[in-house]
């Protein structure tokens, strides 16, 4: 017999469980982040003298891959907005203070922005397909 998902109730998360999960998120941000880009300062400089980085490919890869690895679980979990914004802004955060330190064109605040878009986008994209597979499992 088909179920009809407009009848089914829809679970809300608890305000102390939407905490936990802000913090455990921002806490799992931070951790990602200082695995795959955090500990890179260092410029690269090429034979004609311009600089590059300080990250790589593959850091910028593995850190995207991290945070959409947390969003999927988080939008599983029927957190998927508190997911976007506990990520986006963690990122943002420990991105600015690493690109603040060591820029001083002031160009590091359009980058922080772009960060924010991106992660934004990115996490609600991901947490929200995690979440509708969530909600169509029952």
């Amino acid at each position: 017999m088909p179920v009809d998902r407009k009848t089914l109730p829809v679970r809300r998360p608890s305000l102390a469980s939407a905490a936990g999960t802000a913090g455990l998120l921002a806490v799992a941000t931070f951790v990602n982040y200082m695995a795959w880009l955090g500990w890179d300062r260092e410029k690269d400089v090429l034979p004609d003298g311009t600089t590059t980085g300080p990250y790589q490919p593959w850091q910028v890869v593995g850190v995207a891959l991290g945070l959409g690895v947390l969003a999927a679980v988080a939008g599983r979990r029927g957190h998927p907005v508190i997911d976007a914004v506990a990520i986006s802004l963690t990122m943002t955060v420990c991105w600015s203070v690493n690109a603040a330190t060591s820029d001083d064109s002031g160009l590091w605040a359009l980058g922080a922005a772009m960060v924010l878009a991106g992660t934004s986008l990115g996490a609600g994209a991901v947490a929200a397909i995690a979440a509708r597979f969530h909600r169509g499992s029952r």
